[in-house]
């Protein structure tokens, strides 16, 4: 998984679209239909800690997990403005140990989709299990096969902005996996420097992920169609998994 060293200065801007206030009430449903409105819920792979942001407002104490320094800066500057009910930590999804069990666990934005094997996955999902209590929760999205082959393999998208300009360049690898390419230039004051980044993401079929959750020890697990309660569709770009350790 990359770090993102200068991915991270521009990530907020990049996804200012993303509604996440409307994301955390769609996750929040879940938790609140297993009895869980309160206490302590990781956030993994947090990033800049937009969703960690709602969980603080909403009443919840969270800690939060990310493999980039960078990320974890921003969101400790972010998170000390709603208060100190937070703790972030730098780790890797496939083998961080918690300090103490947690009522859930939430991982955004296609965050399980930067992991390129499915025992790595299938670590993740452990480590995960284990770090909950008992009757705890983890939600999770991932973009699709579907996704991934027909929307953006190949496909170049361009951010001009005022302080920095962008180019998303995605190339399809083989089926299922698709290399992104970053090209920034970050205006410094006086000059624009440029950076390079790359990464693979991989999509994995809704029976790999369900076979990886129950190796974990997952058994209620409900798969939906992005911000619905309908099931997956042939042609879903993104799929919510909810699961309880029982």
């Amino acid at each position: 998984m990359n770090s993102y060293c200068e991915f991270s200065a521009v990530y907020d801007e990049l996804t200012q679209n993303v509604d996440y206030p409307k994301r955390f009430e769609y996750i929040n449903h879940f938790l609140i239909e297993n009895n869980i409105t309160n206490g302590t819920v990781l956030d993994l792979a947090c990033g800049t800690g937009s969703m960690s942001i709602e969980l603080i407002k909403n009443g919840f104490d969270v800690i939060g997990i990310d493999l980039s320094e960078n990320m974890l800066e921003i969101a400790s500057n972010r998170l000390l403005g709603y208060g100190d009910n937070f703790s972030l930590l730098k780790g890797n999804m496939t083998d961080y140990r918690l300090y103490k069990s947690v009522k859930a666990c939430i991982c955004s934005l296609d965050s399980i989709n930067h992991l390129n094997d499915i025992k790595d996955v299938e670590k993740t999902f452990c480590n995960v299990y284990n770090s909950l209590d008992e009757n705890g929760v983890f939600v999770f999205d991932v973009n699709t096969i579907y996704k991934h082959n027909e929307i953006l393999a190949n496909n170049t998208f361009v951010f001009d902005e005022e302080d920095f300009y962008l180019v998303w360049d995605n190339e399809f690898v083989s089926d299922r996996v698709v290399r992104i390419l970053l090209d920034m230039f970050v205006w410094n004051g006086k000059a624009y420097d440029r950076f390079s980044e790359s990464f693979e993401e991989t999509a994995y079929s809704i029976d790999d992920l369900l076979d990886a959750l129950c190796k974990a020890g997952f058994s209620d697990i409900f798969v939906y169609d992005e911000l619905t309660l309908n099931p997956p569709r042939e042609k879903s770009e993104r799929l919510y998994f909810i699961c309880k350790k029982v």
